[in-house]
Order: C-alpha cells, then structure tokens, then sequence
C-alpha cells in the first residue's frame, strides 16, 4: 500500500513537471531565414537646462525624429548568427531650436544612414560602434543605430514561463576603443495571441552611465540614466512587432578648450519601434 501511494506521488509530480514545462516558451532572434522587415523608429527628446534659481524657468529644447527603417538578412552564419542591413528609407526632423536650414541638413544627413551588424539569436548585436548614448544637445546629427540599440531586448538561453526575469549587460566601445556597459534587465509578463500571432510581452528596464570624449569635450552623467518600457515579441516568427522605452538621466558638458562646464542638463527621451507588418 505504501509502495503504491509513492508510485502514485511520483506520477503526479511528472505530470506537474510536465503540466509546467508546457508553459514555458523559448524566445529568440530569427538570424537564419527571416523575411525583411520595415519599422517606423520615433525618437522624442527633450533637454532642460537645470538652474540654481528654482523660480527662474529652466531653457530647454525639443527634438523629433521619425524614420523608416528596413531591416534585411544578408549572410546567414553556421553559428547561428546573421549578418543584417539596418537602412533608412525615408526620415522627418523637427525642432524648435533648429532653423529650417539646419533641420533640413539634419533631415538629408538621417536618410543617408545605414549599417551593418552581426546578431545572435538572443539578439545580441557586434559591430556596431557608438559615441555615446544620449544625443549631444549642440550636435544636429542623428544616429540611428544608438536609437536602436537602446530598445532592442536581449534574450535568454533556455525555456522561461510568465514572471521569469533576467539581466544581460552590453558592453560598447567608441571610436577611441573607451568602453561603457549598459545593463538590461527583462521580465516575460504575459503570451498572448493577437490577430493570430502568437505575442510575448516583456518589461525592460536599462542603466548607463554616460562617458565619452572627444577633441573637444567631455560629456558624462553624475548618475545612472534610467529606462524602462516594453517590448512585444512575435514567437514564432522571431521578431520585434513593437517597442517603447522612456529614459531620463542627467549629463554635464565639459569644454576642453575653455575649461566650461556646462550646468547639468536633464535629458528624457521616448522612443517607440513598430513593425509596419504588423
């Protein structure tokens, strides 16, 4: 009797083990065959000049950009990973601190940009060098890739179930070989499925320091800039279908020339990526 009451115990925890596995779902980057891609990519950035007269009002600038974005295959590696186009078809800018003439430099300069990276199945990309993380207030040019790379979500290894959560950092380098690390943290919030596909929602929250330097300055962060937003992933295609994250920090300007540093600038940004597929 004893022997068949433990028989029995061990039949139901397999069937539970099982009844829990079930639910778990794999998530990864399709880098082998997937089919090309178009995003419309925003970016909204607002930067205020903080001063010590809390009654005076604090200068500030906006910045808008909208851009079509095609991603596309181009080798497909024995790894695992791909090798992928990210081009710009067509891109909008606005600012309210820009003239007509500058803003349509900067608009012809967006739809120049593309580039090539090599991307795992988690989703981690290589290749791709960046400045800096924040745009430069004073520098009209825009960089796509570092727009892209704050929202793109790196995945886990192995199978995960709703409430998981997991960390990844992402080390990046400048021109000049200065590395800084960005760190990610993910939590699978819900599976549903819309339209017939199957979606996977996931919270993101990032966390960097600003540094970088060059000829002429130095820009860097007193503390963490802070993220977060949310990622809904196509499971069974392997892609991102949309993308949101808000990030706020605060960044000091430093002038090598005339020793100036620049009071304390907070900078918050929204970015939002959609697939135009759908």
């Amino acid at each position: 009797m004893i022997r068949f009451a433990l028989s029995f115990l061990l039949l139901l925890y397999s069937f539970a083990l099982i009844a829990c596995d079930e639910k778990k779902i794999s998530l990864g980057f399709n880098t082998q065959n997937p089919t090309s891609e178009d995003y419309e990519l925003q970016s909204s950035l607002c930067i205020l000049l903080n001063v010590a007269d809390s009654a005076a009002e604090s200068q500030s600038m906006s910045a808008n950009v909208n851009v079509r974005v095609h991603s596309e295959l181009l080798s497909a590696y024995d790894d695992g990973t791909g090798r992928f186009l990210l081009r710009v078809d067509s891109a909008s800018y606005s600012s309210d601190n820009r003239s007509v003439e500058e803003a349509d430099h900067i608009q012809r300069y967006l739809q120049t940009q593309a580039v090539q990276y090599k991307m795992g199945g988690d989703g981690e990309m290589s290749s791709v060098r960046l400045d800096e993380m924040v745009a430069l207030p004073d520098v009209g040019d825009v960089d796509i890739r570092r727009v892209f790379l704050k929202v793109q979500p790196v995945l886990p290894a192995g199978k995960i179930a709703v409430g998981d959560s997991w960390e990844r950092q992402q080390v990046i380098a400048d021109e000049n070989g200065k590395q800084s690390v960005v760190y990610k943290w993910f939590k699978l919030e819900e599976v549903f499925e819309r339209s017939g596909v199957k979606l996977a929602k996931l919270k993101m929250n990032v966390r960097y320091k600003q540094n970088s330097e060059d000829d002429a300055q130095i820009m860097e962060s007193p503390d963490f800039i802070l993220g977060s937003g949310t990622i809904l992933f196509d499971i069974d295609a392997g892609k991102v279908v949309e993308g949101e994250l808000l990030i706020e920090g605060k960044v000091r300007i430093i002038e090598k020339k005339l020793g100036d540093t620049i009071p304390d600038l907070r900078v918050r940004q929204k970015i939002t990526l959609r697939s135009l597929r759908g």
